[in-house]
């Protein structure tokens, strides 16, 4: 009979080299993905603006970004009223002299009472 040495250090040791692959080239292959993208942005942008409200003005906002917004469900107004994008762990908050404020999630310009389906608690 074969003696098979099976033990769940290197089980944990092989799992761990694997993940850390994957992890790695993910985050490569993202990268190079996000260089390509921002290199042509300038000429891939949507001129959406409106005078009346800064938040709305996505005129420096790429194709790309656009997309990521639309597909995270991205509304300027919350149905839900106690989800909204003033009190999410992702929003930024609009600096001094600005009105609106922003994402980690995505580039541009966030309302204040918006919302996507990524929204999460903020931690104190």
């Amino acid at each position: 009979m074969e003696n098979k040495d099976y033990s769940r250090r290197k089980f944990l040791n092989k799992l761990l080299g694997i993940s850390s692959a994957f992890l790695g080239s993910t985050l490569f292959l993202t990268g190079c993905n996000t260089n390509q993208s921002s290199s042509g942005g300038e000429s891939g942008n949507k001129k959406k603006s409106t005078s009346e409200d800064p938040c709305n003005d996505l005129s420096g906002v790429s194709d790309v970004e656009l997309k990521k917004r639309q597909s995270l469900g991205y509304v300027t107004k919350s149905q839900t009223p106690d989800n909204f994008c003033g009190n999410c762990g992702l929003h930024i908050p609009p600096k001094p002299n600005e009105e609106c404020g922003g994402c980690m999630l995505f580039k541009g310009p966030v309302h204040y009472e918006g919302l996507c389906v990524q929204w999460t608690a903020k931690t104190s």
